[in-house]
C-alpha cells in the first residue's frame, strides 16, 4: 500500500512539475510581447486565460497574470483600466512579494502620469519596502524603481533630484550588466543635459540608448531618440542633422506596425517637407500621419471595448457562480420534496429527455451548418486579403518604377512611357498568371516556364527586329512574391538584348533561357546570340539598376559574362 501511494506521490509531482513549466514558458513570452509593445496581442492572450481559467494555473499564477496585463495597460495608455484591474488584485492579495513590486511600480507610473503625485510616491513607498527586503528582488527592481523616482522628480521639474535619481539608476544597472535599464537611466540623463543646454552631453546618451535600443531590436524607443536627437540639432541650428535624424526616425518605424509612433514620425516628415516648401510631399506626409493617428485611436476604443466587454462576462459569470450556490443550498434544504416530486414527475421527465435529445440532435445540426458557413466566410475573407496584398504590392513596385523611370532625362517621352508600359505589363502577365491555394501554407504560385514564354512571345510581338527564343525549363513554381521581380528582370534582359545585341553574318537575333531547379534554389542562365558587347557598358543604367534592385528584393545574385547572364534565386519550389 505504502508502495502505490509513493508511486502516486510521485506521478502528481511529475504531472505538477509539467504544468509549471508551461505555465513559465507563457509567462515569459507575455513579457517578451510586452517588451516589444505587442499590446493587443499580449491582452488577447491574458483574457484568454483569465476567460477560461485553465485548472492547471493556480490563483496565484493567475494573479501574476493580471499583474502583466496592468503593465500593457498602462504601455497602452489605459490608465483607467490598469488601475481599476490593479485595484482588483489588491483586494484579493493572491500576490507575493516578487509581482507586488511591481504592481505598486506600476500604480505608480499610473498616478505620475495622472499627476497624483502623492498617491503615486505612496505606492514607489511600499515598492521600496519590499525590495529593501530581499535582495532577489533588489536585482530585479531597483534600477527600475531609482528610474520611476527620477521621472517622479522630473515631471514635478524638480530636475536636480531627478539627475540624482537618474545617474544611481545607471550605475547600479551597469553594476548588474541591465543594459535595457542603464539606456533607460541615460535617457532621462539626457534629459537633464539638454535642460541644461549641455547638448553634447546629451547626444552622447542618446546614441548610446538607440545602440542599446538596435541591440534589443525595440523599434519604438530607438525611434523616439531619433526624434529627441533631432530636436536638439533643431534647437542648435543644425537643420541638416536635424533632418537626418527624422530620416533616420521615418525609414526605422515606416514597415513596422506601430501606429502612434509612426504617426508621429510622417508628422516630423511632413514638417521638413513644409520648412523646404515642398507642400505637396507635406502634404502627403502629413495626411499619412492623420491616418495612422486614426488607425492607433480606433485600435485603442477596440481594445477598451475588449477590455469592458470582458469586465462584463467576467461580472456575469460570478453573478451565475453565485446563482449556482444559492440554488444548490435551496435544494440541499428541500431534497427530500425534491424526490418526493421527481417520483411523480419521473414519467413526464423522461418524455422531456426524449423531446431534449432531439432538440440537442438539431443544434448539432445547426452548429455544424454554422461551422461550414464560418469557414466558407474565413475562405472568402483570406482570398479577399490576398488580393488586396498582391495588389498593394504591385502598385508598390509599379510606383516605384515610375519614380525610377523618371529620372531618366536623355530619353523621349515616347521611349520612356514605351519601357514603363513593357515593365507594367510584365506584373500583369505574372498577376494573370498566380493561383490561390486555401490547402496550403504558401497560398499563391506561378508557372516560371509558362510567364516566361509569355513574357518572350509579348517582346517578340512588340519589336520589328527578327528574333527567336528557346525557353528550357523543368515544371517549376515560384512564389508569386519572387515570379514578379524575377519577370521584371528578364524583361530588362530581352529588352537589352533586342536593343543592343548584334548577330554575326546577318543572322537573326536569338534569344535563350536555362531554368534549372537545384535544392532550394533556381539557377538562371540567359543569354543572346550578339558578338558585340560594349566593354565600357554602364553599370547604373536604367536596365541594370532594376535588375539588381529586383534581385536583391528577392535575395537572388547574378553576374554577367559578355552576353550571358547567371542568376540564383532562392526559396523555389518544384512540383
Amino acid at each position: 500500500m505504502r508502495v502505490l501511494f509513493l508511486i502516486l506521490l510521485f506521478l502528481n509531482s511529475i504531472y505538477c512539475y509539467t504544468q509549471s513549466r508551461n505555465y513559465d514558458a507563457f509567462y515569459k513570452n507575455i513579457e517578451n510581447n510586452i517588451f516589444y509593445h505587442e499590446h493587443a496581442k499580449v491582452l488577447n492572450e491574458i483574457n484568454f486565460v483569465l476567460t477560461n481559467k485553465p485548472k492547471n494555473y493556480s490563483t496565484e499564477q493567475i494573479d501574476n497574470l493580471k499583474v502583466l496585463k496592468v503593465e500593457v495597460l498602462v504601455d497602452a495608455n489605459l490608465l483607467d483600466e490598469g488601475l481599476a484591474l490593479s485595484n482588483e488584485i489588491l483586494s484579493q492579495n493572491h500576490l507575493n512579494d516578487y509581482h507586488l513590486t511591481n504592481l505598486f511600480i506600476e500604480r505608480a507610473l499610473i498616478f505620475e502620469i495622472t499627476e497624483d503625485f502623492s498617491s503615486a510616491f505612496e505606492n514607489l513607498t511600499l515598492a521600496k519596502k519590499n525590495i529593501d527586503k530581499n535582495e532577489d528582488l533588489k536585482k530585479k527592481y531597483y534600477a527600475t524603481w531609482l528610474i520611476r523616482v527620477s521621472s517622479w522628480y522630473r515631471v514635478q521639474k524638480k530636475r536636480n533630484k531627478s539627475y540624482q535619481y537618474a545617474l544611481k539608476a545607471k550605475q547600479y544597472a551597469d553594476k548588474n550588466n541591465d543594459i535595457s535599464k542603464s539606456s533607460e537611466a541615460g535617457t532621462l540623463l539626457a534629459f537633464y543635459y539638454i535642460n541644461k543646454k549641455n547638448y553634447d552631453k546629451a547626444i552622447q546618451l542618446f546614441n548610446k540608448a538607440i545602440a542599446v535600443g538596435k541591440q534589443l531590436n525595440n523599434k519604438i524607443s530607438v525611434t523616439y531618440l531619433y526624434l529627441n536627437l533631432s530636436s536638439i540639432y533643431k534647437k542648435t541650428d543644425q537643420e541638416a542633422l536635424a533632418y537626418k535624424y527624422i530620416d533616420s526616425a521615418f525609414y526605422h518605424i515606416k514597415n513596422t506596425n506601430y501606429l502612434e509612433i509612426k504617426s508621429a514620425s510622417y508628422l516630423e516628415k511632413s514638417e521638413v517637407f513644409e520648412a523646404q516648401n515642398a507642400l505637396d510631399s507635406a502634404l502627403h506626409f502629413y495626411k499619412k500621419a492623420i491616418e495612422f493617428e486614426k488607425a492607433h485611436n480606433f485600435n485603442m476604443k477596440t481594445i477598451k471595448m475588449n477590455e469592458q466587454n470582458l469586465d462584463f462576462e467576467l461580472q456575469k459569470e460570478k453573478i451565475h457562480t453565485e446563482e449556482i450556490v444559492t440554488e444548490n443550498k435551496t435544494l440541499q434544504q428541500n431534497l427530500l420534496l425534491i424526490l418526493i416530486i421527481a417520483v411523480v414527475l419521473f414519467a413526464f421527465l423522461i418524455q422531456e429527455n426524449r423531446r431534449k435529445k432531439q432538440i440537442d440532435k438539431q443544434k448539432l445540426i445547426i452548429e455544424k451548418d454554422a461551422l461550414e458557413l464560418e469557414k466558407i466566410v474565413k475562405d472568402k475573407t483570406f482570398l479577399i486579403h490576398e488580393i488586396n496584398h498582391r495588389v498593394k504590392n504591385n502598385l508598390a513596385v509599379i510606383l516605384s518604377l515610375i519614380e525610377i523611370q523618371g529620372q531618366e532625362n536623355t530619353k523621349s517621352t515616347d521611349e520612356l512611357i514605351k519601357q514603363l508600359h513593357d515593365r507594367v505589363n510584365t506584373i500583369a502577365i505574372g498577376h494573370q498568371l498566380f493561383s490561390y491555394d486555401l490547402d496550403t501554407t504558401e497560398k499563391s504560385f506561378v508557372n516560371v516556364k509558362q510567364y516566361a514564354n509569355t513574357i518572350f512571345q509579348t517582346k517578340q510581338s512588340a519589336t520589328t527586329k527578327k528574333c527567336n527564343y528557346i525557353v528550357e525549363a523543368s515544371d517549376i513554381q515560384l512564389k508569386v512574391d519572387i515570379a514578379l521581380p524575377f519577370g521584371l528582370v528578364l524583361n530588362e534582359l530581352i529588352t537589352n538584348s533586342i536593343k543592343h545585341a548584334k548577330p554575326s553574318k546577318n543572322k537573326d537575333l536569338e534569344l535563350q533561357l536555362n531554368l534549372i531547379a537545384k535544392d532550394k534554389t533556381i539557377e538562371v542562365i540567359y543569354k543572346d546570340n550578339g558578338d558585340f558587347f560594349p566593354d565600357n557598358a554602364n553599370p547604373e543604367a536604367m536596365g541594370i539598376y532594376i535588375i539588381k534592385g529586383m534581385l536583391n528584393q528577392i535575395s537572388g545574385t547574378y553576374n554577367r559574362k559578355q552576353s550571358t547572364f547567371f542568376i540564383t534565386i532562392p526559396y523555389a519550389k518544384t512540383s
